[in-house]
């Protein structure tokens, strides 16, 4: 039984949500007791939530870069959504990189969509362009 890391978007609680339970149920907060929005078990999180979230967590956080007016990117969201629900061993977020400029240049990140990898809070690899939920899988648990 996995778990994920989820933001919420009324108090600003840090919430580990058990995966199962995600899946089956609008989340609520652990701190303020409001619903938390999720597609699948992805997050979309601002650059301090990134971080937060970074430093929490002890499963692999596979973020996405994207942005609204990227083709390529809105296909690949729903296959990143199928990816989240069939991989709880690792935490999925989205990165919208118009809103969060300075992180999309701190991880130097020049073309969308882009996803990293990251492992103990340090990026361990990245992949550009849109995967298949197939592809994403085979990203988070190749060496």
């Amino acid at each position: 039984m996995g778990h994920t890391f989820a933001i919420c978007p009324q108090c600003q609680g840090l919430n580990k949500l058990n995966s199962d339970d995600a899946l089956k149920k609008t989340p609520l907060c652990g701190k303020c007791g409001k619903e938390i929005s999720l597609h699948g078990l992805v997050s979309e999180v601002n650059t301090q939530n990134f971080e937060r979230i970074l430093k929490k967590s002890d499963l692999p956080v596979v973020v996405d870069f994207w942005a609204s007016w990227c083709g390529p990117c809105k296909s690949y969201g729903p296959e990143y959504e199928k990816a989240s629900k069939e991989n709880t061993n690792a935490v999925f977020l989205k990165i919208n990189t118009e809103a969060e400029q300075m992180l999309s240049a701190k991880y130097n990140i020049r073309g969308i969509p882009c996803t990293l990898l990251f492992k103990n809070g340090i990026e361990v690899k990245r992949q550009p362009g849109a995967m298949s939920a197939q592809d994403v899988r085979n990203f988070l648990n190749s060496p």
